[in-house]
């Protein structure tokens, strides 16, 4: 069940080069590309499978997105690439034995016999990760059917993240981490990286003009204003790197869904923040 093995050297766009990079996966022995490739609005297999050429190495689906399709899609997109690949999907169930059945569901949409992360899918209060959850994570990795169990959450990351780590069942933390949210949660990521969980930062572009549209709870009262911040060019590229500048952040997911994202995302990967991204970001 190898995975996440050597990335190509350089990743090629036309004429330009970029340098991959990479970071350990907190304590699972894994390393991954900074850039992880968010499936969730990916419509184009062909996209994810020129990520995978590319060298990203990463890729995030979950049974409930697109009604299940997505998994399938990402499927038949990394068909025979698996073992390069780090795979990861997720699961809504309140229960045991509702989770475990989606999990083989999932498994069999995609056409693999493992995933390296299995995510119980947006948690915000301690209640909501409960033992019988955690067994069927248990279950599942005695079975050989996971390699290493994850939580996600959106919310009440300052909250959820430090009991998470105090319990030490969870190898892999997905959280909403963003230029825009609480300073708080950037000091909970640290602090469970140095406890060595993995983590993984989502919504890392503020969630996209989308959700902030919607007025999304995550991303304050000023959505116009956010907006236009987000706009302006480059705005969108020196988000990412924002994010990466915290080196507890092993790697960010971010929704591709064409070549142009890819390129863009992708030469984010490898630069620095520097000042003039912070001036698109914070004037």
């Amino acid at each position: 069940m190898a995975a996440g093995a050597a990335a190509p050297a350089v990743l090629r766009f036309g004429r330009a080069s970029v340098e991959p990079a990479h970071r350990p996966l907190g304590r699972t022995g894994l390393k991954v590309t900074t850039l992880g490739f968010g499936c969730m609005l990916a419509s184009d297999p062909v996209v994810i499978e020129r990520a995978a050429d590319l060298g990203i190495n990463y890729f995030d689906t979950a049974r409930s997105y697109q009604s299940g399709n997505n998994e399938r899609m990402v499927g038949g997109a990394i068909k025979g690439k698996r073992r390069h690949i780090i795979l990861s999907s997720k699961s809504l169930a309140r229960t045991k034995e509702a989770a475990l059945k989606e999990l083989d569901t999932s498994l069999r949409e995609i056409g693999t016999d493992y995933l390296d992360v299995w995510y119980l899918h947006a948690k915000a209060q301690p209640e909501d990760v409960s033992d019988e959850l955690v067994e069927a994570q248990q279950i599942a990795r005695k079975a050989g059917k996971i390699r290493f169990a994850g939580v996600s959450t959106h919310a009440n990351m300052t909250g959820l993240i430090p009991w998470l780590v105090s319990k030490g069942q969870t190898d892999i933390i997905l959280t909403a981490y963003n230029f825009y949210l609480d300073p708080g949660t950037g000091e909970a990521i640290r602090a469970a990286r140095r406890a060595g969980a993995g983590i993984i930062a989502m919504k890392v572009l503020a969630g996209g003009y989308s959700r902030i549209r919607k007025g999304d709870r995550l991303y304050g009262v000023a959505p116009d204003a956010l907006l236009n911040r987000l706009q302006q060019p480059g705005a969108m590229p020196a988000a990412l790197k924002w994010s990466l500048q915290n080196k507890a952040v092993d790697t960010a997911i971010v929704g591709i869904t064409d070549f142009d994202e890819l390129d863009e995302d992708s030469r984010a990967m490898s630069e620095p923040f520097r000042e003039p991204d912070r001036r698109l970001l914070f004037g």
